[in-house]
């Protein structure tokens, strides 16, 4: 049964419960920006009763139930949307329909990011990030892109970053990590075999480890000490991760500009040098 469906069936609920779960149905579009304190208020209860909710409901606490409500919405929302796969007609898609409909997703894929993603947790990585001797990530399939992107631009940094699409060598790289150094497991699902071996390996050496993943109940999230919430807007069938891949790069785009502004005059010499040697190889 769904976080809606049980909020709607309040089965077993107290009064109480009962006064949190109609107050949450009314104001489904308000939950996500809310503090525990401003729901507890806005529902006239206390904030002990909001805990006891959510673990009624059998959710750890009222973070995962803002995720866990928004990720319902938004497939919610994508149901009437665009599905590249199964379209609602016969008729071919113009090409000013593929363009407007796949922008769309994307836009989708940036603005749902605003209530997945905590920033707590950027500031958590960060901080480890700058911390740590080396960072290894890995992703496979699409995921794999957001790894290089994510590899190149913390290579501007300065930042001692490894990553390869070759598993075999990823063992290699991560057999070689030291305590208090960074794993970033980029996976979708959070259950790619790969990754999650990975995972295990690096928390043998004492890695810490950021998983940038959906809001799934999956594998990797419950692993990972630091989780990098991205929406799930592909829920039947993914054409390329579009979307996903959209949200990991603005989750890794954070995460670069905010080592920059640490950073700051660290590395500013570093880059003008590195403008002046490209520039040397343009004509």
């Amino acid at each position: 049964m769904s976080l809606i469906d049980s909020l709607k069936s309040q089965e077993n609920f107290t009064k109480i419960e009962m006064k949190i779960a109609n107050y949450t149905l009314n104001n489904l579009g308000k939950i996500s920006r809310m503090t525990i304190k401003e729901y507890a208020i806005a529902a006239k209860v206390s904030e002990a009763s909001v805990v006891r909710f959510c673990k009624q409901l059998g959710i750890k606490g009222f973070r995962d139930f803002k995720l866990e409500l928004n990720q319902e919405l938004t497939l919610k929302e994508n149901k009437i949307g665009f599905n590249i796969v199964q379209k609602e007609h016969a008729d071919k898609l113009s090409m000013r329909d593929i363009f407007f409909n796949t922008l769309e997703l994307d836009r989708q894929a940036v603005e749902q990011l605003i209530n997945t993603l905590d920033l707590k947790n950027i500031e958590s990585t960060v901080a480890a990030i700058l911390k740590s001797q080396t960072v290894v990530t890995y992703g496979a399939g699409a995921s794999a892109m957001v790894a290089e992107d994510l590899t190149h631009k913390f290579t501007k940094l300065g930042i001692k970053v490894f990553f390869n699409r070759d598993f075999h060598y990823m063992l290699s790289l991560v057999l070689n990590m030291q305590p208090g150094d960074v794993f970033i497991a980029i996976s979708t699902t959070g259950e790619t075999q790969e990754i999650l071996e990975l995972v295990e390996l690096a928390k043998e050496k004492g890695a810490i480890i950021v998983a940038v993943t959906t809001l799934q109940k999956s594998t990797l999230a419950r692993k990972a000490l630091i989780p990098l919430y991205t929406p799930m807007l592909e829920e039947y069938f993914r054409v390329a991760n579009m979307a996903t891949r959209i949200s990991q790069l603005a989750v890794v785009d954070t995460l670069y500009m905010s080592l920059y502004e640490e950073l700051g005059d660290q590395i500013i010499d570093r880059f003008y040098e590195l403008r002046d040697s490209v520039n040397r190889f343009r004509r």
